[in-house]
């Protein structure tokens, strides 16, 4: 199952004539833009039923659009606008998504916090002061 929609992303390209991009050229885009999304977005396997399931629907056929449109001549850079409109999408369902991943930790504490740790001395023969003062 794709993300994107074949005539969604031809009418986003522009409706190409079918003797200029096949139908099967936009499928084997298709598939690249779907990648693509779920390279941007960090996740893989969107389902329908998801929160972000329509952006990331939204997000391929621009992709997709985007290459399509580099295909041919365009002057008004309309495959580049595609293309950041696709990663802007990307990145908004990444800041939004509840499906990042947050790592907590504790505060580090050495010798006089935490008397269990040795003293960290960076001399040779660590925690050794037999022979100190190093000049």
């Amino acid at each position: 199952m794709t993300y994107a929609n074949r005539d969604a992303v031809r009418k986003l390209a522009g409706n190409p004539a079918v003797t200029d991009v096949s139908d099967a050229d936009i499928d084997n885009i298709i598939t690249h833009s779907d990648a693509r999304a779920e390279f941007e977005t960090a996740h893989r396997g969107w389902l329908p039923g998801d929160d972000g399931y329509p952006l990331i629907q939204e997000a391929s056929q621009y992709f997709a659009s985007s290459e399509v449109r580099d295909r041919f001549q365009d002057p008004d850079k309309q495959a580049d606008k595609h293309y950041q409109k696709a990663l802007d999408i990307c990145d908004s369902i990444s800041k939004g998504s509840t499906l990042s991943i947050f790592t907590i930790a504790g505060d580090y504490q050495t010798y006089p916090l935490n008397l269990d740790k040795p003293i960290y001395r960076s001399l040779p023969g660590s925690g050794s002061t037999e022979r100190e003062p190093f000049i």
